[in-house]
């Protein structure tokens, strides 16, 4: 089991910046503190710049998505494995976390790690495992709760080892890792559930910006040695509200779904993955 870290906690270097940070930090609040009421969005944000938020054309075999200045990747090379991998240690390192079974050299099938580059350098990464009834992370400390959806029919996912850049924090790029994953799960394997191992003090972030649900009660995980509580995410929220909010940018709401790829730009990656072998999909 890894709980995932949260993804913006680093001290911005400037003001605009800080604003943005502290806004994700503490979402309790959600009044767009971070944005300059003079401007629009995308001006703020400089992002939106396909007007059809659809994803850009890329020669790269590994390159899931481009816009933006930004690329969302799946990593199937050593080399990214070990930059993922260092990331990965390197941010839990910072919070205290025990990182011995932080990498993602994991050779279970169905299992996907991503990363996020920005001006050619790695930012983020996450890790998507499909259950194919071997288990998964937060089977360790919550066999029970998990079962109680498979006995349901469900197909489970379970998300681990996210971690950012302290110095970049873009709810664009964070929102796109998690489409990315959706679009392996959700289109392509058609998971019902999703599941997080989280540190509690984190569980507001994705319980308000992802619409997570508690499913699981504190406990402790043994492979970071730090407090973890088990968060959920069915099928019907999210694909709710991406059909609502994505690819809007509507900065009234308290969401990461409106920075979602809209549904064009959704299918245009879907279409992508499909052209994907097998044994280079199955890579984590």
């Amino acid at each position: 089991m890894q709980i995932a870290l949260h993804p913006m906690q680093a001290v911005a270097k400037n003001t605009r910046l800080a604003n943005l940070v502290s806004n994700i930090l503490y979402p309790d609040s959600c009044s767009p503190s971070y944005t300059n009421p003079q401007a629009p969005l995308q001006q703020q944000y400089k992002s939106v710049k396909n007007s059809d938020n659809t994803p850009q054309h890329t020669a790269d075999p590994s390159c899931l998505l481009q816009r933006n200045g930004y690329s969302i990747h799946l990593v199937n090379s050593l080399k990214q494995r070990i930059k993922a991998s260092t990331l990965i240690k390197r941010m839990y390192a910072s919070r205290g976390y025990q990182t011995e079974q932080t990498s993602v050299f994991g050779t279970k099938p169905n299992q996907y790690t991503f990363e996020a580059r920005q001006s050619g350098r790695l930012i983020g990464t996450l890790t998507l495992a499909i259950d194919t009834g071997k288990g998964l992370l937060a089977d360790t400390l919550y066999k029970t709760e998990l079962d109680q959806f498979r006995q349901q029919g469900r197909t489970l996912c379970e998300v681990s080892k996210l971690a950012f850049n302290p110095e970049t924090s873009s709810k664009e790029i964070f929102a796109s890792l998690f489409h990315m994953a959706y679009i392996f799960a959700r289109r392509v394997h058609g998971a019902d559930d999703a599941f997080i191992e989280i540190n509690p003090r984190h569980a507001v972030f994705y319980k308000r910006m992802l619409g997570f649900k508690q499913t699981g009660e504190q406990r402790t995980c043994p492979r970071v040695d730090a407090p973890a509580v088990l968060l959920q995410l069915s099928k019907e929220y999210i694909d709710t509200q991406i059909a609502m909010l994505a690819g809007r940018f509507d900065d009234k709401v308290c969401s990461i779904y409106p920075y979602f790829l809209s549904k064009s730009g959704e299918e245009q990656v879907f279409s992508a993955v499909q052209q994907i072998k097998p044994d280079t999909r199955l890579m984590a």
